[in-house]
């Protein structure tokens, strides 16, 4: 099954890029309960577990499959009884008896019953095919929760860590004013940027706050959970797109287009079919006076219905019509999935090329200037514009690091729903052997 696998970092970067990140960690979770760590693959698994789109993705299919039983089902005999006063009036004994009994079947010879199973057999495919479709877009939508609430929880790491190391700088300006190594001005300057990161934290305090009631929400989570999710890390190699071109007529989506335009097909034979209605077959047993006493008659009888005035020229049009709908649904389908796919595909290659790149030429870069700029101030060696303009860098690059990771994780989800294809196998995992409701 596609997978996104993550790319495996050398340990220096690994440190340098989440080291300062991790080292905050400590603080938020002393402050809040314990909880275990939700990866994007437990969350699904439990979003389908509760989800009212699982149930009523698997209510149709229930739905299909009692339309398959009754497809096959013969037409039920049907028995007819009389009774009347003849007899008793012709012999002169009166009363009233039963003078005829009918057991009549219906014979569906037409091949009509087939076809019927042929409909509802490619209905429940395709009632299959589009649950398997509601999987993978739900597996999406958890996936677009989840990656909002690491890029949140990550942006509020590292606004508590501008926070914190504001703090030190204010440490080490007051102890150069005491020591008559800075001005006012300078001082001033520190006050700004201790603020600003005050104002920063609050801000991406409230964007967590919003993005973690979302994701509760969609959970069904209480208030009082507070998960704690995996750290971000880059998205792993991206699948060549020639593979994902070659399994794309699997697309669940594509399955239950294609399946529906079977049911089509088998519809208009099932109207060719039901042109000659049912021959009726019947057995009937009469009482009557013969020979002036009463005698029985057993006979048997055959009705044919013939299509004089509506031979279903109507219906008939209306299903190949029909069929030449659905084929053009399914060719448009294709074109579509097609031209996404190979757009999702360059956008998430651009994603991953972007943030490595980024990585390599922005941010380690900025992070070492940001280092050595904090050590030159500490000794007296640069002015206070210069930390400031490090810093400013240093936390700016670090957080357009995140959001490109975010953005590729998303992509990585856009590109597995335009393909077709699940992330979590073992909670997607469907049989052929449905649940179904009583019957």
């Amino acid at each position: 099954m596609f997978n996104i696998f993550y790319l495996k970092c050398r340990k220096s970067n690994w440190a340098m890029v989440f080291g300062g990140m991790l080292s905050c960690v400590p603080i938020l979770v002393l402050a809040q309960p314990q909880q275990a760590i939700w990866t994007l693959e437990s969350s699904i698994r439990h979003v389908v577990d509760i989800a009212p789109e699982i149930r009523g993705a698997q209510a149709l299919v229930n739905a299909h499959q009692g339309a398959m039983k009754q497809a096959g089902a013969w037409p039920n005999p049907e028995i007819e009884l009389r009774a009347d006063d003849k007899m008793g009036k012709d012999d002169g004994s009166g009363g009233t008896d039963l003078t005829q009994f009918t057991l009549s079947q219906a014979l569906p010879l037409s091949g009509r019953l087939g076809h019927q199973r042929a409909v509802a057999g490619a209905g429940l495919s395709a009632a299959r095919a589009e649950r398997q479709y509601q999987y993978i877009h739900l597996e999406t939508q958890v996936a677009r929760r989840y990656h909002a609430l690491q890029l949140a929880t990550d942006r509020r790491r590292l606004a508590e860590q501008r926070l914190q190391l504001a703090d030190e700088l204010q440490g080490i300006g007051r102890r150069r004013e005491q020591a008559g190594e800075l001005s006012k001005l300078e001082r001033l300057r520190l006050e700004l940027i201790r603020e600003s990161a005050q104002q920063i934290f609050n801000k991406k305090d409230g964007e967590y706050n919003e993005a973690l009631s979302q994701f509760r929400t969609y959970l069904s989570l209480t208030s009082e959970t507070i998960p704690q999710l995996m750290p971000f890390k880059p998205v792993g190699p991206v699948p060549e797109l020639s593979q994902l071109q070659a399994d794309l007529p699997e697309h669940p989506i594509l399955l239950a287009a294609k399946h529906r335009l079977d049911a089509a097909r088998s519809g208009v034979d099932l109207v060719r079919a039901e042109r000659l209605p049912d021959s009726t077959l019947s057995l009937f047993r009469e009482r009557d006076i013969l020979n002036e006493r009463r005698q029985s008659v057993t006979g048997i009888g055959i009705a044919i219905s013939i299509p004089l005035w509506d031979r279903k020229a109507g219906r008939l049009s209306e299903s190949r019509a029909q069929v030449v709908q659905l084929q053009a649904e399914l060719q448009k389908l294709q074109r579509d999935l097609g031209s996404q796919l190979q757009r999702r595909h360059l956008h998430l290659t651009l994603l991953v090329r972007q943030g490595e790149h980024y990585l390599a030429r922005v941010f380690e870069p900025a992070q070492k200037v940001f280092d050595l700029t904090r050590k030159a101030y500490a000794s007296g060696e640069v002015e206070i514009l210069s930390l400031i303009d490090a810093n400013n860098t240093y936390f700016d690059a670090r957080e357009r690091y995140l959001e490109l990771l975010q953005e590729a994780w998303l992509g990585a989800a856009e590109l597995r729903l335009a393909a077709g294809r699940t992330l979590v196998t073992t909670a997607l995992m469907i049989t052929e052997r449905d649940t179904t409701t009583n019957e």
